[in-house]
């Protein structure tokens, strides 16, 4: 019988990440709801070459439908990793629904380590690596647990728990 030694979900909750999406976003609605504001409301043209009434609608409606749409993937997005006695098991929905796994006879080493996001692996998400670091799957922070697996690759995936998640692998890999 499996049994579970760790088990953590991440969500996107940092305040500035969601302020970034918020300024972006409004960069993008400001001059496509004065432009609209401009034509209906005040029946004058906007700009040199005016976007119909119907184009500038249509527009507005398309961004606010991204706006919504990626502050709801964002919010549904998350890490979870377990560490359960045969190997460590992860997903990342809504793009990895089914959990995946490194079985303990692939992992041939292991460590936490703080890692740099943006230069190590250009941000947060599901990350690659150009410059020999490997894949991660992280969602925030600088802490990393970093497998070594046997045929050569690396992967981390970021953790607010590195003391736990590195003890329950410890426990996995001496378990029989």
């Amino acid at each position: 019988m499996q049994r579970t030694y760790f088990k953590e979900e991440q969500y996107f909750s940092n305040p500035g990440f969601w302020i970034l999406i918020t300024i972006v976003f409004t960069v993008a609605l400001a001059p496509t709801a004065m432009a609209l504001y401009t034509q209906l409301v005040l029946g004058e043209p906007f700009g040199e070459k005016p976007m119909s009434n119907l184009s500038l609608i249509i527009l507005l409606v398309l961004l606010i439908t991204m706006l919504i749409g990626t502050f709801v993937l964002f919010k549904k997005m998350k890490l979870v990793v377990e560490v359960k006695s045969d190997g460590l098991y992860y997903k990342y929905p809504p793009f990895i629904l089914k959990m995946r796994s490194f079985l303990k006879e692939e992992i041939s080493d292991f460590t936490i380590r703080k890692y740099k996001p943006v230069t190590e692996y250009s941000g947060w998400g599901i990350r690659y690596s150009w410059a020999k670091s490997g894949r991660a799957f992280n969602v925030k922070g600088t802490i990393g647990l970093q497998l070594y697996l046997k045929n050569g690759k690396k992967v981390l995936f970021g953790t607010q728990r590195g003391d736990a998640l590195i003890r329950a692998m410890r426990k996995m890999m001496k378990e029989e």
